[in-house]
């Protein structure tokens, strides 16, 4: 389906993005060699924090929004129904909450590492290298997931091997990273959302054409019951998804990918100021709206092109993941070269989640583990190229382990909910921190821990026992125009497989042989682990109070969001009306240099 020069079209696009990256690593090379001591690493890590607002702009939005996103997004709509929108829509409140909440206080800090917040919040090193240690992990496994999936989706409906693929993007973007940093990513992501924009504009357009227009396309997605599933109200978390779940649930979900993440902070500390950072999330807010929107609306065309001859059905194609590239293929093939940019489009957001992981797994693992002890030795310069080396080994062992994940049956779906199991758990300690102020250390340790292996209890059974395997909304498999069938909407009901009509149960609430335990929704682990961290959290703290100084009590406290006012206020002040002597104020400062009042 994809011919040579579609192929042509997609290795200039990886050489594009390996260009760009190329000349802002040698600028940014130079800007480096300028820099004044202490700075390297900073200009390596978070561009010397005067990026322009636009290109961060888009390389925040390209971030979240991989190949798996546009593989998963649409068939998820295409199989199973409406409900999967409103989990963008809610976005927008997850940014505002973010830039209200969270980023003033992220910002004031200075960290380049989220994580050092749990130790400055709750008094714990061990704490914040726990959480860093999560992040760590399950970003390098996501990283992986994501070359692959949309490879393996490729292999399925082209003749081409896996290869070529993950080797072209696990390659590419761990040169243009490792070599620029920072400054790198921001400008390869940048011409990378203009691929994504480009290549799902054109694919929208055509497809609703060749789809009989855009009332066509609606009227299946009505008659098919699509629409309907809007109306699924039940609050219970063992289903599949509810409304509740899809929207304030998902509010949490984007709280924890845009306002609590490794990758999405830093960002907002390379913003200049801290009134750039949330004109950044002001920005972000609509072109995101619009990009998730356009991945949804790519399900819903992609229901009335193929509502008559189901490909899944008609074995066409294995599984749900190739439908996105399968249509692609069919509505694009007219003229030669456009599968190629959609091909672009497709492993746009992969490198530019690829990059970004890779330079803020290194972030991490210099600020939470490698700083303290060599820092001083290694100078300025060699901490930098000790960065580089590790940004190197980060691609080059994500690149790896996406060739491992074709032995290891049901990744992708693993993936997701591992990802949720501990990005809930980690975003919740920082609400019990910032909203909490009577948590402590205890409660969190006891909470994270409970939470933790609760969830990957969860997730494991989740994908061990498939409960919703079974669940898909019906489509008129006929491979041929059937003009009768819209006289009612009873008739699209009853022209469903034989399995979901004769089903002796709901599929929407899984296989009734399942543990209970294995059968909450993906979507609720987020809401429910936020929840289970603070409930748990709080009693313990309370139960179980810390022994901590006046000073690290204040520390703590402005911290907070109610004390966020004393943030930096005054600190000599501050400590000698606690009668501490000038000494000890002197050793406290110098555990926080970032803490310092300019």
């Amino acid at each position: 389906m994809f011919t040579t020069v579609d192929y042509c079209i997609f290795a200039a696009f990886i050489g594009l993005s390996m260009l760009v990256g190329i000349y802002h690593a040698l600028k940014s090379s130079r800007q480096q060699a300028k820099a004044v001591k202490s700075e390297k690493t900073a200009e390596f890590l978070l561009g010397g924090r005067k990026l322009p607002i636009i290109p961060v702009c888009l390389s925040l939005l390209t971030t979240f929004i991989s190949g798996l996103s546009l593989l998963g997004a649409p068939a998820e709509i295409y199989q199973r129904g409406f409900l999967f929108w409103p989990m963008y829509w809610s976005s927008a409140i997850a940014f505002l909450i973010s830039g209200y909440f969270f980023v003033p206080i992220f910002y004031k800090l200075q960290a380049t590492s989220v994580y050092e917040y749990f130790e400055k919040r709750y008094d714990s090193k061990l704490l914040r290298r726990i959480g860093a240690a999560l992040f760590l992990s399950t970003t390098w496994f996501y990283m992986a997931v994501v070359m692959y999936a949309p490879a393996i989706a490729l292999t399925g409906v082209t003749q081409v091997p896996l290869w070529p693929f993950i080797l072209a993007v696990g390659l590419a973007s761990t040169f243009y990273t490792s070599i620029g940093g920072m400054k790198a990513v921001i400008w390869t992501d940048t011409i990378q959302a203009f691929f994504i924009y480009l290549g799902i504009g054109i694919l929208l357009f055509k497809g609703t054409s060749d789809a009989g227009g855009l009332q066509e396309v609606f009227r299946i997605s009505m008659v098919s019951g699509r629409f309907d599933a809007l109306k699924r109200t039940d609050p219970s978390p063992l289903q599949h998804n509810n409304l509740w779940l899809m929207t304030f649930g998902s509010v949490l979900w984007w709280s924890t990918m845009y306002g609590l993440n490794q990758m999405a902070l830093q960002r907002y500390c390379s913003m200049p100021s801290l009134k750039h950072a949330r004109i950044l999330i002001g920005i972000t807010v609509p072109a995101f709206l619009i990009l998730g929107s356009m991945c949804c609306y790519i399900g819903v065309v992609m229901l009335a092109y193929f509502y008559y001859c189901n490909p899944i059905e008609s074995g066409e194609i294995e599984s749900q993941d190739q439908l996105v590239i399968l249509f692609a293929a069919k509505v694009l093939g007219f003229f030669p070269g456009l599968p190629g940019l959609f091909l672009a489009c497709l492993f746009s957001g992969t490198l530019s989640t690829i990059s970004s992981g890779i330079n803020s797994m290194t972030a991490v693992l210099w600020e939470d583990f490698l700083k303290d002890s060599h820092a001083v030795r290694l100078g300025d310069t060699g901490s930098a190229n000790l960065n580089k080396m590790c940004a190197f080994i980060f691609g080059i062992g994500a690149t790896l382990m996406a060739f491992l994940c074709q032995y290891m049956d049901g990744m992708i779906n693993a993936a997701n909910s591992v990802l949720g199991a501990i990005a809930g758990p980690l975003a919740g300690l920082f609400f019990l921190g910032i909203f909490f102020p009577r948590a402590n250390k205890n409660g969190a340790f006891i909470a994270v821990i409970l939470t933790v292996s609760f969830f990957l209890f969860c997730s494991v059974g989740h994908n061990l026992n498939h409960p919703y395997a079974d669940y898909a909304l019906p489509t008129n498999f006929t491979c041929e125009k059937n003009e009768t069938f819209f006289g009612s909407l009873n008739a699209s009901h009853s022209a469903t497989s034989s399995a979901f009509v004769h089903a002796p149960y709901d599929p929407h609430y899984g296989k009734p042989e399942v543990f209970f335990a294995y059968k909450l929704s993906a979507f609720s682990y987020a809401p429910l682990s936020v929840a289970m961290v603070i409930v748990i959290g709080y009693v313990a703290s309370i139960l179980m109070p810390q022994k901590m100084t006046p000073y690290q009590r204040k520390l703590a406290y402005s911290l907070t969001y109610v004390g966020r006012n004393t943030f930096m206020n005054d600190q000599r002040t501050m400590m000698s009306k606690d009668g501490e002597s000038l000494i000890h104020k002197s050793e406290e400062m110098n555990i926080m240099p970032s803490l310092r009042l300019k």
